[in-house]
């Protein structure tokens, strides 16, 4: 039998050709006669389009033509959203009668170069007529407002929800706690932005794109284009990062894929840095009004929360413009019991760049929160921050739990993470630790961060959110080739998280053969007849690993019935090991995989399955870090950083503690340095990364990381996601640990140096 390697820290196999430069990025693709396209963006955040005079611009050389929302005669973008209540807009693919934010795509040249592009965008003449900027919820809220959209107010969704008695919790509370929380808008700032090549392709359209939904794509084009499914095929070369921004299909993708059809050339479009942060999509901006009650033992009774989130200017295709506000208030009990809560929810309308996903959407945000909320609980009413979340977190005979938001978490033992790491860092010894260090005049804190995150969604949840556009399953094709090893393709597009290699673990498993044998074909919406959500939401070892473990599966039924007819032997008596099916203990009666491949019909081992998790599956962590905090720069340095995981079975522990590593970095980044900010009249001022900070190498610490395995319940092999929980628990951890150090109470993220020194001003003794 060939061993199993899913389990092992099998080498990450796409690293060695991209540090040798030999990836293959869009920006690479160089088809023969393509033209590139480039967009005019509106310099104002709102305003009434009077006139879009193209003609000098169409005389430079080189400028095949220039497409303006009349030139396009495209209908919009449409989210699907269900949700009782709830307003999804139209969003016009270019600008048609008024601009709702900065950045937003007006024309579009099409040239030989994007050097003469650029020159035609300089010679396009536009006539705006400037109306009043909604640059924020509060603005946006009051009476009179400007609206983003006429005929609707800014207002996306307003919802409500009450479960228990929360006024009764709050009369009989020992303790109670009020704050207002306010997390900055972000920014995911992949490595590489956006990018697409269309060529035609026959009667329809040929696409590479740098996206981690291609499936949905290739839908969304086919809708819009008015062609058959079957005319679109999205192909994904190597791809930079996505971090949820490229789980969305943008208007920019369907005036591509448009062009190239119109003119019979392949068309070409490559994303800049400042188009990025401008017009792609932005995340997490939200307030939230909390009140938290406990009893005199520190039981959490009661949470009273009123939620306030910037959507922007659109929602985000297919997502729509619920998404953020949805995740955060489903998770805002965290991992503990509660016994009542009440939310009042909005998302609202801006000038703004849509919101969308970004890696821990909504996640984050609860997190920080809850944690934030243990803290001050804790010093209310005297108790040890690790103690009061002991006594609040669920316990694992408690399993399966189901919480007042109607989250069934499945499996897992909190407890034993958090203790895990407060052992690691060194809990018990700290305080001694921050009191020789305060003799010295500096500043040490500790903070915890406890959570518990959906991974996978499946298509229940999507519906239950209004999200009818968004399948929750995903799907994988395995084919046997010609010299018996295996190909597989999945809908969830490599975006960096080393599915190259746990793929073809997976596989090699399911099929029984040496993971050296099976290749990781890159996703191809034209293999197998597939359909899927992406690679987004940590499920791609849930979704598309199940259903690579059916196709597999189904592989290696059928592998055994044909041999077990050549051997004249039963299927339970053969093994798969060398290459060869044999019957187990003969291994001189066998035939090669190879053999039976080259005779059989040219489909019988080319297997495609789908995978809709019959439930969501709750990976969970506890985060512990030790900060230093300088009080005259207000500078942060991370002494040591703690993680005790249980992403469920592991398949390959390197690439989950290098997920891990790097959704800490940017949970890291939220807490203590990226805030997109726009001024008054909705002017972007952070469009570049002089103005928008992101954290380097020497700011991010290396983890010390626990792992504990508890296997999924219902899932396929065990499977919990991991993608993106170091980005959940980061930032409250930072936060609370920077907020010990001061002794100050700082509920705003992120912690800038200037906010930080004045609170080490304000409790100085």
């Amino acid at each position: 039998m060939t061993a199993p390697s899913v389990g092992r820290a099998v080498l990450r196999r796409e690293d060695l050709p991209l540090l040798r430069g030999e990836g293959c990025f869009v920006d690479d693709l160089a088809p023969a006669n393509a033209l590139e396209i480039v967009f005019l963006r509106s310099p104002l955040a709102h305003a009434r389009i009077e006139a879009v005079d193209v003609t000098a611009a169409l005389a430079i050389e080189g400028v095949e033509t220039v497409l303006t929302a009349a030139d396009l005669a495209l209908p919009p973008l449409v989210s699907p959203c269900e949700f009782p209540g709830s307003y999804s807009p139209p969003r016009p693919l270019l600008a048609e009668g008024i601009v709702r934010f900065v950045g937003e795509p007006i024309a579009a040249v099409v040239a030989a170069s994007r050097y003469a592009g650029e020159d035609a965008l300089d010679l396009i003449e536009l006539d705006l007529d400037p109306l009043e900027a909604v640059p924020d919820t509060e603005g946006a809220l009051t009476d009179g407002a400007t609206l983003v959209h006429e005929g609707h107010p800014n207002l996306y969704l307003e919802s409500w929800l009450e479960a228990g008695e929360v006024d009764t919790a709050f009369g009989q509370a020992a303790a109670v706690v009020e704050r207002t929380f306010r997390h900055a808008r972000v920014s995911a700032s992949p490595i590489e932005p956006r990018g697409l090549v269309a060529e035609p392709n026959g009667e329809g359209v040929r696409l590479w794109s740098s996206t981690q939904g291609p499936h949905k794509l290739q839908l969304a084009v086919a809708e819009a284009l008015s062609l058959e499914k079957g005319q679109v095929q999205v192909l994904c070369p190597d791809i930079g990062g996505g971090f949820g921004q490229k789980a969305h299909v943008y208007p920019e993708e369907i005036v591509v894929a448009a062009a190239a059809l119109r003119l019979g050339r392949p068309v070409k479009w490559i994303e800049d840095r400042v188009e990025n942060l401008l017009g792609s999509t932005h995340a997490r901006e939200q307030q939230l009004k909390v009140r938290a009650a406990a009893d005199r033992d520190g039981h959490l009774t009661a949470l009273d929360v009123v939620q306030t989130t910037d959507q922007g200017a659109y929602g985000s295709y297919p997502h729509g413009p619920t998404l953020e506000a949805h995740t955060t208030s489903g998770l805002l009990p965290g991992p503990y019991r509660l016994g009542a809560y009440r939310l009042h929810s909005r998302a609202v309308a801006t000038t703004k760049c849509p919101a969308g996903a970004y890696r821990g959407v909504g996640f984050v945000v609860a997190a920080w929160i809850h944690e934030r909320v243990m803290d001050l609980l804790a010093a209310e009413l005297g108790l040890d921050r690790a103690e009061i979340r002991r006594r609040n977190l669920i316990d694992v005979d408690e399993f399966p739990y189901e919480t007042l938001t109607h989250q069934r978490y499945d499996s897992g033992d909190y407890r034993r993470a958090l203790e895990l790491a407060l052992e690691a860092v060194g809990y018990d010894t700290f305080g001694e630790e921050r009191r020789r260090a305060r003799s010295k005049g500096r500043l040490l804190g500790l903070g915890i961060s406890c959570y518990v995150e959906p991974t996978a969604m499946n298509s229940a949840v999507f519906k239950a959110r209004g999200m009818v556009g968004i399948e929750g399953y995903d799907g994988a094709h395995v084919a046997l080739d010609q010299d018996g090893g295996a190909t597989v393709w999945t809908t969830t597009p490599a975006i960096g998280q080393g599915t190259e290699t746990t793929f073809a673990q997976v596989v090699a498993d399911s099929l029984g053969i040496g993971v050296e044998q099976v290749r990781v074909a890159r996703s191809d919406t034209a293999v197998g007849s597939l359909r899927g959500t992406g690679s987004f939401a940590s499920r791609s070892a849930v979704s598309a690993g199940g259903a690579a473990v059916q196709a597999g599966s189904e592989v290696r039924k059928r592998l055994l019935e044909d041999a077990a007819e050549q051997l004249e032997a039963a299927t339970d008596d053969l093994e798969i090991a060398e290459g060869a099916v044999r019957v187990t203990g003969s291994p001189n009666a066998s035939v090669r995989i190879a053999d039976l491949v080259s005779t059989a019909r040219h489909d019988r081992y080319r297997v495609s399955a789908h995978w809709d998790p019959p439930s969501v599956a709750y990976p969970y962590a506890t985060h512990v870090c030790v900060v230093e905090v300088d009080e005259a720069t207000g500078g942060v340095t991370i002494l040591r950083y703690v993680v005790a995981e249980d992403c469920g079975r592991v398949i390959n522990p390197d690439i989950v503690e290098g997920q891990i590593q790097g959704a800490t970095a940017q949970g890291i980044a939220e807490a203590l340095y990226e805030r997109i900010s726009y001024d008054a009249d909705g002017q972007l001022r952070t469009a570049s990364f002089m103005d928008y900070l992101l954290p380097t190498a020497g700011e991010v610490p290396a983890l010390w990381i626990e792992h504990l395995e508890t296997p999924s319940p219902t899932n396929v092999w065990g499977f919990k996601g991991v993608g993106e929980g170091g980005t959940v628990g980061a930032p409250a951890a930072v936060a609370n640990a920077v907020c010990d150090a001061l002794g100050a109470d700082l509920n705003e993220l992120p912690l800038s140096p200037e906010m930080i020194r004045k609170a080490a001003v304000s409790v100085a003794p």
